[in-house]
């Protein structure tokens, strides 16, 4: 995965921009780096480094925050922090409208910005913006895509080996797409998955024989020894890259509204209709309260005709 640092880091540059020239040691190109104003991979980096020793933020949100950060700079332009306005923050803001990015993911990205930048003024680094008049976008309602058992079966018709394996195992086991992404070895114990979710909380999940005995295929096939989906070269898929592949079989049968977090809806309904309770499903989901737990609940969405004809007349 392609660093902050590596986006936005002129690597022989020195005060200024300027070049260093060769005749200079790499302690020298240190210490005047240090003497320069830090640019904001290196700012970045810094308050990455609060989130993970000090605040000890799980996995999960390190790599969203690094996912925000690495738009943020390409989006604001922005390449030092002290030199911040709100022109370049709503640039930002504007960059993600124009890409199809929905209210409510740029308003979670914001809230990402600004715990950066309090964190760099309570540090003492002065900065131009003036965070009051940043405010967050009127938010479009949640959306609220599930599936049935049957229209997942159809898609999985049309999947490869990789994709297969990715869709059913949300839909088994209930996984966020930074869960699955993030599985290893050493998470699987027989057909039990653990794993640590969002809010570093511990997550116990399972998989149903026929999904387990694919999963032991894919792994001994692969020779896989630690991350479960990694490419021909090795490398470590991108939730990107993984979500563009749970989307084809989708987009194959016609179900064009797909995003992978609606297979968590589905596989809340599917249990909700199969008789769980709120309890049940709160904890097969891995929710530290049972409101979260009801905006995965769809048993009902589509049937308030027939309830209304039911009870009302």
């Amino acid at each position: 995965m392609v660093s902050v640092a590596q986006l936005v880091r002129a690597p022989d540059c020195g005060p200024g921009g300027r070049e260093f020239k060769s005749r200079h040691s790499p302690h020298q190109k240190k210490i005047a780096m240090n003497k320069a104003k830090k640019p904001i991979d290196a700012q970045i980096d810094e308050y990455m480094d609060y989130c993970t020793y000090t605040r000890r933020m799980s996995e999960m949100t390190i790599s969203s925050k690094r996912h925000t950060y690495a738009h943020f700079v390409i989006g604001s332009k922005c390449h030092d922090i002290e030199d911040l306005d709100n022109t370049a923050f709503n640039r930002w803001v504007k960059y993600q409208t124009e890409k199809g990015v929905s209210s409510r993911t740029i308003n979670t990205r914001i809230a990402h910005v600004m715990s950066m930048l309090r964190y760099h003024r309570e540090m003492g680094l002065n900065m131009p913006i003036k965070l009051p008049l940043i405010t967050k976008l009127k938010e479009e309602p949640a959306r609220r895509v599930f599936y049935s058992a049957s229209q997942i079966e159809k898609a999985l018709e049309y999947a490869d080996k990789l994709s297969w394996l990715l869709i059913k195992i949300c839909f088994d086991a209930g996984l966020r797409i930074s869960e699955l992404r993030n599985m290893r070895l050493d998470n699987l114990s027989g057909r039990q998955i653990k794993l640590v979710g969002k809010g570093l909380k511990l997550r116990e999940a399972y998989l149903n024989r026929e999904t387990y005995h694919k999963l032991q295929g894919w792994i001994k096939d692969n020779n896989i020894k630690d991350a479960l989906w990694v490419n021909r070269q090795g490398r470590k898929y991108s939730v990107d890259e993984l979500r563009i592949k749970m989307r084809k079989p989708f987009y194959a049968v016609g179900l064009m509204d797909f995003y992978p977090h609606a297979l968590r809806h589905s596989f809340g309904t599917d249990i909700q209709k199969k008789g769980a309770s709120l309890l049940e499903m709160q904890q097969m989901l891995g929710h530290s309260n049972a409101q979260t737990t009801e905006r995965y609940i769809h048993g009902l969405d589509g049937q308030l005709k027939n309830l209304f004809a039911k009870y009302k007349g």
